[in-house]
């Protein structure tokens, strides 16, 4: 890619390569890097590296995809467990057995991140590779290279949407389906933050008529919608505001009961790890202590399939999404 004033995979890298260059000089590079959010520039340079992987299909994007996912996916267990120590230490229920379990993980994940970042070099310019390597892929910012993007854009809705139907809209498996569809959802949204200004919303001058209120405060003050600008002699991709606030919204309630899901289940593992219990106990012991119905899993699952019909099959916010 022609190194030129514009180019978000440079915006993205000379972010990331700063911390990293800071990271070095720290007694726990793994640790500073997390709490100094190393994981949103990863992420950004995931997205971009992915879709463009898919538009272009070149070797640089697919090697490169599967660097920073795999150093990404150690900064989200990190995150995992520490989030969930912290959170469980409000409740009396959990012991600190529990409790340390969480952190004695955390710590664990904390050390395979440190030996990543040693033995691949991320603490010692390896973005500057990238940054070269990129220079091979030469592009123009023009409409060809939009409609590139947004070809492969529809593709992966059109995957979504034959996920779904394919279940009938009806999930029986948190991990492989619920969690796994809101990953694929999510994309959607960071590509918009990473192109740094290629996607652009666009009001519809159609009032949309959906069954679900999306358009929550919280929704509409989200700085994830506020997108970059426009950057100058482009040709942008157009994304449907309404669609990409419920888009929003969607992603948003998947979280909250992916993480009311996970918590359940990662309780219930470290009961199962530490005491005398089955599984069956174990899960049992963890609904008593977070307060949950015995139906907790089945409850989530249901939840999450009447919102997806709802916002996917009734309202269609992703056949409205990009604007052609």
């Amino acid at each position: 890619m022609a190194v030129k004033e514009f180019n978000p995979f440079l915006f993205y890298s000379k972010q990331l390569q700063a911390l990293l260059t800071k990271a070095s000089k720290q007694k726990n590079p793994a640790l500073w890097l997390y709490a100094n959010d190393a994981r949103t520039p990863l992420f950004m340079l995931e997205g971009l590296t992915r879709l463009h992987n898919k538009a272009f299909d070149e070797k640089i994007f697919d090697k490169w995809n599967k660097r920073f996912k795999k150093l990404e996916d150690l900064f989200g267990e990190i995150d995992q467990y520490l989030v969930l120590e912290k959170e469980l230490k409000t409740n009396k229920k959990v012991t600190k057995e529990v409790l340390k379990y969480f952190a004695v993980n955390a710590n664990s994940f904390i050390n395979k991140c440190n030996q990543r970042l040693s033995e691949k070099e991320w603490l010692n310019n390896k973005l500057v590779s990238f940054d070269e390597k990129l220079s091979e892929f030469s592009v123009d910012y023009n409409k060809e290279y939009t409609d590139e993007l947004t070809f492969s854009l529809i593709d992966e809705i059109d995957a979504i949407l034959s996920f779904c139907e394919k279940c009938e809209y009806q999930f029986t498996k948190l991990e492989e389906q619920v969690h796994e569809l809101r990953r694929k959802l999510r994309w959607l949204s960071i590509y918009a933050q990473a192109l740094q200004g290629l996607i652009q919303l666009k009001k519809s001058t159609k009032k949309s008529k959906y069954q679900l209120n999306y358009f929550t405060k919280e929704v509409l003050n989200s700085p994830y919608n506020k997108l970059p600008a426009k950057p100058k002699n482009s040709a942008i991709i157009e994304f449907d505001t309404d669609s990409f606030f419920a888009l929003s919204w969607l992603i948003k309630e998947l979280g909250k009961l992916k993480d009311d899901g996970l918590k359940s289940e990662h309780l219930s593992h470290a009961i199962f790890i530490l005491e005398d219990l089955t599984e069956l106990q174990s899960k049992e012991k963890a609904n008593v202590i977070l307060g949950n119905k015995k139906t907790v899993e089945a409850d989530i699952l249901k939840q999450a399939s009447e919102i997806l019909k709802v916002a996917l099959s009734k309202d269609k916010i992703l056949d409205t999404l990009v604007i052609s």
